[in-house]
């Protein structure tokens, strides 16, 4: 027990300088910061920051949400066919195929996650320069409005049809695999068809999104903070990602608590 004390207090006096000087760049930087706004025409730099989104809620938002099918089929369809040509003339024993088509594969699932993020992101900037502009000169055109709305439609549920056909792909390739995308349990079968090796790497990358997590909502608070002191924003910002830190904090530990039992499931 002695030994292990003493490996502690070696390990947080080695850590607690670089922790310090952390802490103290951190204030220095913020100081800085703070200094530096309340010299500049933060009047001025309001006015040009309403503007500049006023601009895009109303006018740049539903174009891309437009276009973001397109962009989104145009770069993920030829992977997937890549994809799917590689694997039907793979002999089933070269690996380095096999890791192509996956690494294919899972580019596709990811470009389809961020582009679903991303329409509703733009949803809700068109929503907000309609809304905004409602009774204006600068509103909105209601066949602008509307042809957004029916582009997030397709977003929303023409990669549900793109991932499918990525998850069957990943079947042929592993015929273990169980699941449908169009199954809400389907993570859980997923998961559950996976093997140990595929489950710990699920688990490393798991905690390097908590990490990611984390370390975002810090300095998205950061820039909240400020806008709440100085541009009028409100608390609310802060509040939105103090709920996302807080649950990713609280599952996390939740799970933790959970799985250290003896016995213990994700599911």
């Amino acid at each position: 027990m002695n030994n292990n004390d003493n490996t502690a207090r070696q390990e947080n006096r080695k850590a607690l300088p670089k922790f310090i000087l952390i802490v103290v760049c951190s204030l220095f930087l913020g100081a800085v910061l703070g200094f530096a706004m309340v010299k500049l025409s933060l009047e001025d730099f309001q006015d040009a920051l309403d503007g500049a989104g006023r601009f895009f809620t109303n006018y740049v938002a539903p174009w891309l949400i437009i276009a973001l099918p397109v962009v989104e089929f145009a770069i993920c369809l030829p992977i997937y066919f890549s994809a799917k040509k590689r694997l039907a003339a793979w002999d089933g024993e070269d690996e380095a195929v096999s890791d192509e088509v996956e690494a294919k594969l899972s580019v596709c699932i990811w470009l389809t996650g961020l582009c679903t993020v991303l329409a509703f992101f733009l949803l809700a900037a068109m929503f907000a320069g309609f809304v905004g502009n409602a009774g204006t000169p600068q509103m909105m055109p209601a066949p602008l409005f509307f042809g957004g709305l029916a582009a997030f439609l397709l977003n929303l549920f023409a990669p549900m049809v793109l991932q499918q056909k990525l998850v069957d792909l990943t079947k042929q390739l592993n015929p273990e695999k169980k699941g449908s995308v169009y199954d809400t349990k389907f993570q859980k079968k997923w998961y559950e068809s996976c093997d140990e090796a595929e489950r710990a790497i699920i688990g490393q990358c798991a905690f390097k999104a908590y990490q990611a997590m984390v370390r975002v909502c810090l300095g998205l608070w950061v820039v909240f903070a400020l806008g709440g002191m100085f541009f009028n924003w409100g608390f609310l910002p802060a509040l939105a990602v103090c709920i996302v830190w807080g649950v990713g904090q609280s599952v996390y530990a939740w799970w933790a608590l959970k799985l250290g039992k003896s016995g213990g499931s994700v599911y």
